[in-house]
């Protein structure tokens, strides 16, 4: 229990680093992507080292479905939090094709924003019953 409790922690550190680094996005450029790299680094490692949900409930259980969707979504956030990272620090112009422009990341970022805050409550209200 020791251990997860310890990757709670790194992921909160995590999260809270990512939410400092996109708040100082606009007045810090320099320093803002080192800092928002740092706290996914440190979210993904908390997040994924935790105890797997398919580990803490049986098959039998009627809303291990439920959970399993809800967790798969939070690979899919975390998948989106990684790749607004690498578009942050990615200079401005044309890559592979495609116009990355200073604010590309914003994008993606949202959409790790709304994921997460819906897997959050759903995750809590299946395991509350």
């Amino acid at each position: 229990m020791e251990k997860e409790r310890i990757l709670g922690y790194v992921e909160m550190a995590g999260e809270t680093l990512v939410a400092a680094g996109a708040a100082v996005w606009l007045p810090l450029r320099e320093v803002a992507p080192y800092v928002f790299c740092v706290g996914v680094v440190l979210f993904a490692v908390g997040r994924f080292v935790q105890t797997p949900f398919y580990q803490k409930y049986s098959v039998l259980d009627p809303k291990e479905l439920t959970m399993r969707r809800l967790y798969h979504q939070r690979v899919f956030g975390m998948v989106a939090l990684i790749l607004s990272a690498a578009l942050m620090c990615m200079p401005v112009g044309f890559h592979f094709g495609i116009y990355v422009g200073a604010s590309s990341w914003l994008l993606l970022f949202a959409i790790f924003v709304v994921i997460e805050v819906y897997t959050v409550f759903r995750i809590s209200a299946q395991e509350k019953g």
